[in-house]
Formats: C-alpha cells, sequence, structure tokens
C-alpha cells in the first residue's frame, strides 16, 4: 500500500514538473526567432560588403532569407567602408611584423512607405572591426573579408534596430 502511495506521488510530481516543460521542436512554425517580419524590399547594391550587409537586413527584417512578394515598405542601402591602420608592431626578423588595422563601415537605410503620405525616413549605423595584418597575404585577405562580414552583420543589426524602434 506504501509502495503504491509512493509511486502515485512520484508520478504526479513527474506530471507537475513535464507540465512547465517549454521545449519546442527546432523548426517548429510558432517558434520565436526574434525576427521582426515586417515586409521590406531593400533594392540591389553594388559592393561585396553592402551585399551582406543587405542580406543580413532581409533576414533580420523579414523573418527568412527571402523578401516579401508584396512589401509594405521598399528601402535603399548605402555603405562606405574605411580601412585605419592602428598599431604596426616591429621586430628584428621581417616574419613577425604585425599591423593591426580596422574596417569602418558607415551605412545608411532610406525606407520609403508605399503610402504616400509617410515621409521617407533615413536611418544611419557604424560598425567597427579589427583584424590583424601580417607578411602573409592569404592570411590578409582573408582576415579582411572575415572582418568585414563582422561589421556588416553588426550594421545591419543597428539598422534593424533602429527600423524596430521606428515602427
Amino acid at each position: 500500500m506504501i509502495a503504491r502511495r509512493n509511486l502515485l506521488g512520484m508520478a504526479g510530481t513527474l506530471l507537475l514538473i513535464a507540465s512547465g516543460c517549454t521545449v519546442q521542436p527546432l523548426l517548429s512554425q510558432n517558434s520565436v526567432s526574434g525576427t521582426a517580419n515586417i515586409g521590406v524590399a531593400i533594392d540591389s547594391v553594388d559592393t561585396r560588403v553592402a551585399q551582406q550587409v543587405r542580406n543580413r537586413l532581409i533576414f533580420l527584417l523579414n523573418g527568412g532569407p527571402s523578401e516579401p512578394a508584396v512589401p509594405e515598405y521598399t528601402a535603399t542601402l548605402s555603405v562606405k567602408t574605411q580601412r585605419r591602420g592602428l598599431l604596426n608592431v616591429q621586430s628584428d626578423t621581417n616574419d613577425s611584423d604585425t599591423r593591426a588595422v580596422s574596417v569602418v563601415l558607415i551605412g545608411s537605410l532610406v525606407l520609403n512607405s508605399n503610402d504616400p503620405d509617410m515621409p521617407d525616413i533615413k536611418f544611419d549605423g557604424r560598425a567597427l572591426a579589427s583584424y590583424d595584418q601580417s607578411t602573409q597575404l592569404f592570411a590578409n585577405s582573408r582576415a579582411v573579408i572575415d572582418a568585414e562580414n563582422r561589421a556588416a552583420a553588426e550594421l545591419a543589426e543597428q539598422l534593424r534596430n533602429q527600423v524596430l524602434a521606428y515602427l
């Protein structure tokens, strides 16, 4: 009798714990992904870095990897890239010379509503990513691309946050 009572108590406790479980399938339709899904189409751009920012913005603003068929807003994106040397470290041997470089992305997004009564709104952002430049050519070119990609993702997040704050 006591064993049955303990068994029922443990089963009730497990049911109570399981009822508070919030585990969901990874690809479920009702999962919260942190995206806005406001329907923005962004005009084409002409540089690799601007394309990285554009792709990330499309994903963040539309809740997925593609633009909506009928967008509520259209946007024009412009991105400028600057590189700045930060620090030179030189040694006696030429093999270990390094230089710290910073990639700065300055971007603006002009949001146009399909409603003619609403004005155009401009959002500005700035992102920075640093990398070390060495005497190896391939490592340098890969470091530049990686730094530009990091800065592009950060710039897209900043622009998305500004758009969401406005809307």
